[in-house]
């Protein structure tokens, strides 16, 4: 909701500042979102629900959250709980449903933000999607949690883009350490949502081929 994107992206700027003197506020600005985004990317941190209205005859639905850009869509489902298959292009020309009227059972995402349906929906209704979502590419605020628990991450790799990015600040030793941290704060990240949050152990399960 809006209200969990309340953390100015200034915030992050002394952590960053330090070991970077004289670079602008607005370059180390720039740096902390892209390493926002990328983070987001990376982890599936942010999730939203998004209601999606469907009209007849029209394939194509835009996802719009309510302040963040949709990044992957992890699964779509009716009121009365029937969960869409997830799928691609090409799969659902293959099987004409590019071309069908009737109750859409397919989706696949279309750039950033559009999902498309398979077959032509041939009633209105309400689905809902669950959504990955990111900071905007022009966000001057971001999710709380990014500052609450991975902005030491978060501002290395600030730190790490402006050294790969500006001639002044380079340092190939300094870049290298900072990327570390940051891709140790994926990992992290990542290990702690597989675990549910609750430090369960995990479990390895064999798929027949």
């Amino acid at each position: 909701s809006a209200a969990r994107v309340a953390t100015s992206l200034e915030v992050f700027l002394p952590l960053v500042r330090g070991r970077l003197p004289g670079c602008p506020d607005m370059i180390l600005t720039d740096a902390v979102r892209d390493a926002c985004i990328e983070f987001c990317k990376r982890t599936r941190l942010l999730t939203e629900d998004v209601a999606i209205d469907v009209v007849q005859g029209e394939r194509t639905v835009e996802l719009l959250p309510d302040t963040d850009t949709a990044w992957e869509v992890l699964k779509v489902w009716r009121t009365d709980g029937d969960v869409l298959t997830a799928s691609n292009r090409q799969d659902i020309a293959d099987s004409d449903y590019d071309i069908d009227s009737g109750t859409p059972r397919w989706y696949y995402l279309e750039g950033d933000r559009l999902l498309v349906l398979g077959a032509y929906p041939n009633a209105n209704e309400t689905l809902t999607a669950r959504v990955t979502v990111r900071p905007k590419d022009t966000a001057t605020r971001v999710h709380d949690v990014l500052w609450q628990d991975y902005r030491q991450p978060i501002c290395a790799g600030a730190r790490a883009w402006v050294r790969r990015h500006y001639g002044e600040w380079i340092n190939d030793k300094q870049e290298a350490e900072d990327r570390s941290v940051f891709e140790l704060g994926v990992h992290q990240a990542n290990l702690r949502r597989a675990r549910g949050g609750a430090n369960a152990q995990l479990r390895v399960r064999a798929h027949p081929f």
